[in-house]
C-alpha cells in the first residue's frame, strides 16, 4: 500500500494530525460551512421534485444510512494491511461510528426542535380560533414558556455564563423538584389503578389455567414481600436457609417449603425462560420493523 492511500485510510473520518490548530479549525469550519450550503440547496431542489422523486431520495439516503451500519458490523475485522499501525480488530468504518452517532444525536435535537414547533404552532391556533377546549392550550403554552424560561437560565447560571440568582434557583426548584416530579408521581400512582383492573380481570377464575395463573401471582406477591418470611418462618416454624448437604428427603421438602424460596423458584426457573422467549419474540419482531424500515416498506415512509 502506497503512503498516500494509507494517510487517506487513516483520516478519512477525521481531521488528519499534521495539521495545526488554526488549521484544524479552518478545515473543520469549511466542512460545517460545506454541509451547511449541502442542505441549504437540496432543500429547494427537493421541493421542486415530484412526489415520486421525493420518494426515491428518501429511500436512498435511508437505504445508505441503514446499509452504513449494517456493513460495519458485518465487514471483516482484520485489516491490517490498511491500518498497520493502528488498531487490526476494526475495519475501515468502525472510525466512523462515532461520528455517525454524533450526527444521529444532532438529528434527534433537530426533530425535537421541529416537534416543540409543530406544538406551539397548534396551540397557538387553537387559542386564536377559540377551539374547542382552547383554554387548555393557554396553560400548556404558559406552562411551557415558563419552565424553558427558568430551565434554560438555571442551566446557563450553572455554567457560569450568566449571573445565578437565588429568584432563578428558587424559581426551577419550585418548577420542577415541586411540581413537574410531583404530577410524574401523580400520573404513574393513577396508571397503577389500570394495572390493578387489568389484574383483576386476568385473575378471575373461569378456567383452570386462570385458577394456574391467580394461585402462582398470590405466592409469589406474599413470597417477594416480609409477610412471606413472616408466615413460613415465624408463625409455621419452618427452617430458613438451605439444606444441610447430608439432610433427608422431608428436611429438604421443609427447607423448600417457605413461601420466599418458592416465589424466589418460580420467578428464577419458571418466569425468567419466560422472559426470554418473550425477549426473543420481541426482538424478532424488532429486527423486522427495522428491516422495513430500512427497505423504506413502511407507508410512514411516504
Amino acid at each position: 500500500m502506497t503512503p498516500l492511500t494509507h494517510l487517506i485510510a487513516q483520516s478519512i473520518w477525521r481531521l488528519p494530525e499534521t495539521l495545526s490548530k488554526d488549521q484544524r479549525y479552518l478545515y473543520a469550519s469549511l466542512i460545517v460551512l460545506g454541509a451547511f450550503v449541502l442542505v441549504l440547496g437540496l432543500i429547494p431542489v427537493l421541493q421542486t421534485l415530484p412526489p415520486r422523486g421525493r420518494r426515491a431520495v428518501i429511500v436512498t439516503v435511508t437505504f445508505l444510512a441503514g446499509l452504513f451500519f449494517a456493513a460495519e458490523f458485518f465487514l471483516p475485522v482484520d485489516w491490517r494491511s490498511i491500518f498497520p499501525k493502528d488498531d487490526p480488530t476494526r475495519n475501515f468504518l468502525t472510525p466512523a461510528i462515532q461520528p455517525a452517532q454524533n450526527v444521529l444525536q444532532i438529528i434527534g435535537a433537530l426533530a425535537l426542535g421541529l416537534g416543540t414547533y409543530g406544538l406551539v404552532r397548534l396551540h397557538l391556533r387553537n387559542v386564536v380560533q377559540k377551539r374547542t377546549q382552547w383554554g387548555y392550550s393557554v396553560v400548556l403554552l404558559v406552562a411551557f414558556v415558563t419552565m424553558a424560561t427558568f430551565s434554560i437560565w438555571n442551566t446557563l447560571a450553572e455554567k457560569e455564563l450568566v449571573k445565578k440568582t437565588p429568584f432563578v434557583e428558587r424559581g426551577f426548584s419550585i418548577l420542577f423538584d415541586f411540581t413537574l416530579v410531583q404530577l410524574d408521581a401523580a400520573m404513574f400512582s393513577l396508571i397503577a389503578f389500570y394495572i390493578f383492573s387489568a389484574a383483576y380481570r386476568a385473575f378471575r377464575i373461569r378456567s383452570v389455567e386462570a385458577s394456574i395463573l391467580m394461585f402462582t401471582a398470590m405466592v409469589v406477591m406474599i413470597g417477594v414481600v416480609p409477610l412471606g418470611a413472616y408466615i413460613s418462618y415465624t408463625l409455621l416454624g419452618l427452617p430458613q436457609g438451605p439444606a444441610p448437604a447430608d439432610a433427608d428427603l422431608w428436611t429438604r421438602i421443609l427447607h423448600s417449603a417457605g413461601l420466599p424460596t418458592i416465589a424466589n423458584w418460580v420467578l428464577t426457573t419458571l418466569n425468567a425462560p419466560v422472559q426470554r422467549a418473550i425477549e426473543f419474540g420481541v426482538g424478532i419482531g424488532g429486527l423486522a420493523m427495522a428491516i422495513r424500515l430500512w427497505l423504506s416498506l413502511e407507508r410512514g415512509v411516504t
